[in-house]
Formats: structure tokens, sequence, C-alpha cells
């Protein structure tokens, strides 16, 4: 086969894997008695292996940023893939130093000016706490997820994640005050409906 052949037939492979990607969508209901999803916070939905291997996904080509401005960083919630870069342009007139402890993501970007900017590459799947060790009132949480396959749920816990290569996943939950929930999706070339609900006791 010429090198040509070779790359239509990798081109048409990909084609046909889009074709029949599917959908996740659903809602994340919480068991807790008088208590909402807007009342607990950002509900993180996510698509992980259901095996031992981990997923294989291409990243997108521009980085998200998070932008430390009037002496807080906007926005303060972000959720990423892991092998995802994060930038941090300095907005403000004063200097500021980002930094995290949370391992085995942690860094600290140092201190820098106004107009400059600063990336960090976070390469494992976890919460990661950022702060500025000049102004103890700024924080911020980036949620790093084991794949491109993830949302937020809404302020009705409806969530939708799109352009999913067929196989078999674990849906999984985040949630700075609750317990995970998950459950095993099979994914085709249509939409599959999973609903979860979080709250003590959850798997």
């Amino acid at each position: 086969m010429s090198a040509s052949s070779r790359i239509a037939a990798a081109l048409a492979l990909v084609c046909a894997l889009q074709a029949r990607a599917g959908e996740v969508h659903g809602r994340v209901g919480v068991g807790v008695a008088g208590a909402s999803v807007e009342d607990a916070g950002p509900i993180v939905v996510y698509l992980e292996s259901a095996g031992t291997q981990p997923l294989s996904y291409g990243l997108p080509k521009r980085p998200l940023e998070i932008h430390q401005k009037d002496a807080s960083f906007s926005p303060s919630f972000l959720v990423i893939a892991a092998g995802e870069t994060v930038v941090m342009p300095n907005d403000d007139v004063i200097f500021h130093n980002v930094f995290s402890y949370s391992t085995p993501n942690d860094f600290d970007l140092g201190l820098y000016p106004r107009g400059e900017s600063r990336a960090k590459t976070f390469q494992y799947p976890g919460v990661v706490r950022v702060y500025c060790s000049i102004h103890e009132s700024m924080n911020a949480t980036i949620f790093v997820a084991p794949s491109i396959w993830h949302a937020i749920a809404d302020a009705k816990g409806e969530f939708t994640i799109p352009d999913v290569p067929p196989g078999t996943y674990r849906l999984r939950t985040w949630n700075r005050r609750l317990p995970p929930a998950s459950q095993v999706v099979q994914v085709g070339g249509g939409a599959v409906t999973a609903n979860l609900v979080v709250a003590s006791g959850s798997p």
C-alpha cells in the first residue's frame, strides 16, 4: 500500500469513528434532604476508563486561562483533562505568586507582574487548590478529569457529554462537598441517558 493510500485509509477510519461518536446525557440529583444542585456548587460529570487502562484522547490546541484580576482568580473554578495546560496571566497592577500544594500537581509559578503570563501543565487527574502567596483571599479550584469527556451539571442537574467514541466507560461525578456517584455506560453511535444521585453512601 502506498503512502497516500495509507493516509487515505487512516482518514477514512477517523471519519468513520467520528460518525459513530455518541453522546452521554442525563441528570444529577442530590439525595440529601433540603439540598439542591445549586446548593452543592459545581458538580462535574466525567467519563473514565471502565478497565485498568487509561483512556486515550487528543488534547485541545488552545489552552484554557485563569486570569488574576482585582486580586481574585477568574474563573475561580475550571475543569480540564489530564495533560492540558492552563495559562495564568496577571492583569493586576500588583504582583502575584500563584501556587498549589495539591500533589502530584503541585507547582509554584513565582512572583510576576502585570502583563506577564505563566503556565502549568497538569499531568495527573485530581483536585488542584490554587492560591496566591501574596494575597490570602485569592483561591481557585482546578478539577483535572481523566479524559476530555466531561461536563458541569447545570442548575437543574442536567448535563451533556458529546463526541464520545464507542466503548464502555465509567461515568462519575465530583463535587467538593458530596461523595461521588458512578455507573458504567455503554456508548454506541447514538445518545445514552444516565441519571445519577449524589448523596452519603454513594459508590
